[in-house]
């Protein structure tokens, strides 16, 4: 009994450790320092702390994702959309998704997404 209880505790914690399924679609906007306001779309699928999909400014135009990850509330998520590497670092909130966008390592603006649901 004692070794299933322990498996059980160790499920719970395991299914924690990475936080709430992010699987799905998420719409929102992307703030640049430039002053630029634009649109932003990310699919996303959430296997354990690994996260895979698509990023984009609309969910007509998508760029695969190169890695993601989840670490409890902490989302991570990169793109080439071209030569350089688009980063989504974001907080996980509920519904919601924020954060800072860096393209090359430089901060160029925020995030700010919400789950569409279906």
């Amino acid at each position: 009994m004692t070794k299933l209880r322990g498996f059980g505790l160790f499920l719970l914690l395991a299914s924690g450790a990475w936080g709430a399924d992010v699987t799905g679609k998420w719409t929102g906007s992307l703030d640049l320092n430039t002053g630029t306001h634009g649109g932003a779309c990310v699919l996303l699928k959430q296997q354990g702390g690994t996260i895979t999909g698509t990023q984009g400014p609309s969910e007509a135009k998508q760029f695969a994702l190169t890695s993601g990850r989840i670490d409890g509330g902490q989302v991570t998520i990169e793109a080439r959309p071209g030569a350089t590497v688009l980063r989504l670092t974001m907080k996980l909130e509920g519904n919601k998704l924020s954060g800072d966008v860096f393209e090359d390592d430089q901060k160029i603006g925020t995030v700010s997404l919400q789950k569409v649901d279906k």
